[in-house]
């Protein structure tokens, strides 16, 4: 499974699973636009890091999940 569709299964499943928020209240927490939230959560664009972070630490999600993910991605 790519990354951006790793970390938007786990994202989802935080917020509605564990969080009970809506995709509108992650976004406005985390100071991004609802569309790029809907977009992240997708798997459709994968966030910059600064994004990923505040995403990370606001749903308490375990940084440690993607660092396969990074470790295998191809060089840009």
């Amino acid at each position: 499974m790519s990354f951006k569709m790793h970390f938007g299964h786990d994202i989802y499943h935080v917020r509605t699973d564990k969080r009970k928020l809506t995709q509108q209240q992650v976004a406005d927490a985390t100071f991004i636009s609802l569309r790029e939230y809907q977009k992240i959560e997708k798997g459709e664009i994968v966030p910059g890091s600064e994004i990923f972070l505040r995403l990370v630490f606001f749903l308490n999600v375990n940084i440690e999940n993607y660092r396969q993910d990074v470790l295998n991605r191809p060089p840009l």
